[in-house]
């Protein structure tokens, strides 16, 4: 019977790499782990154990007598250096929702690439508010701000609380296709998904303090180095509708390549970043568009 199994797998083995090139990249393991049915959706695990949602930070144990198990696919990708250390997880079917998942490890899209399906036990583990925007980590004591906050996950733990299954489906991930208003409009169940925005330009505008504000020619690109503060940098877009941010990290391999001009389509990952504000001051801008790679942006010119 040993014997049989051993032959079964070295057989699957060869042919997922005859069909998938890629598939020596992945643990064999990997692909023969058997899905964790989900027992919770999303939306049913923040409002069952996201106590005060409109906290600016907050942290909140998942503890529950019977398994607290949510399932998606991984349409976050860290390998252009944007995303660092998290994954975000989005069902799939009639509307879904989307969590990002805090996990003190880099390289994450070798373990969870993108169109991985993977199911979560959340048992345990926290949910909090960071910035208002829900996320899913461990506890995390801010000394330096004086506040609880979800944080990172270690890999050890990651490793057995996720369980990815099968191979990766990119094609499955199809962007929901909406107007900046439509999204500005929308509430926190849009947070982490995914999106794509029609017809939009880059203003060649900033931000400051939430708002658009007038940058230099030589800032005009996606994110200036912030002398180690290591802050993202926001740069405005408009498609006719509205206006909204998309955020760059210093580190990201395009960080300094200039803006695009002319008029092109935006996927991205919606945020929220609220810190300061007790109330939301409708004047502000606080979602945070956050492109995986140049090649999330399409149509555009890209300046020498």
């Amino acid at each position: 019977m040993k014997v049989t199994h051993s032959i079964l797998v070295v057989g699957l083995a060869w042919l997922l790499q005859s069909c998938y090139p890629n598939f020596t990249d992945m643990p064999l393991e990997q692909v023969l782990n058997e899905r964790v049915p989900a027992t919770y959706t999303i939306a049913q695990v923040k409002n069952e154990f996201l106590t005060s949602p409109t906290n600016r930070f907050s942290a909140y144990q998942i503890k529950s007598n019977e398994p607290v198990v949510i399932e998606g696919i991984i349409t976050s990708d860290d390998n252009a250096g944007n995303i660092y250390k998290y994954i975000v997880v989005q069902e799939e079917g009639d509307n879904p929702q989307a969590i990002r998942i805090s996990i003190d490890a880099g390289s994450m899209s070798g373990i969870y690439p993108v169109g991985q399906r993977v199911s979560v036990t959340l048992n345990d583990m926290w949910i909090g508010s960071y910035g208002q925007s829900p996320q899913i980590g461990t506890y995390y004591y801010n000394v330096e701000k004086s506040r609880e906050e979800p944080g990172r996950l270690p890999k050890v733990l990651a490793d057995q609380k996720l369980v990815p299954y099968g191979l990766p489906d990119p094609k499955a991930i199809v962007p929901k296709e909406m107007t900046i208003a439509e999204i500005r409009a929308s509430g926190s169940e849009l947070y982490h998904q995914l999106v794509i925005i029609k017809n939009a330009t880059f203003t060649g505008k900033g931000a400051n303090y939430g708002k658009p504000a007038t940058i230099t020619d030589a800032e005009k690109i996606f994110a200036p180095p912030t002398n180690g503060v290591g802050y993202p940098q926001s740069r405005e877009i408009t498609d006719g509708t509205g206006s909204i941010f998309i955020a760059t990290s210093e580190y990201a391999r395009f960080a300094n390549k200039k803006l695009p001009t002319g008029t092109g389509d935006i996927v991205a990952l919606v945020g929220w970043y609220n810190d300061k504000d007790e109330n939301i001051d409708p004047t502000k801008i606080y979602h945070q568009l956050t492109i995986r790679s140049l090649s999330d942006l399409t149509g555009f010119t890209f300046p020498e």
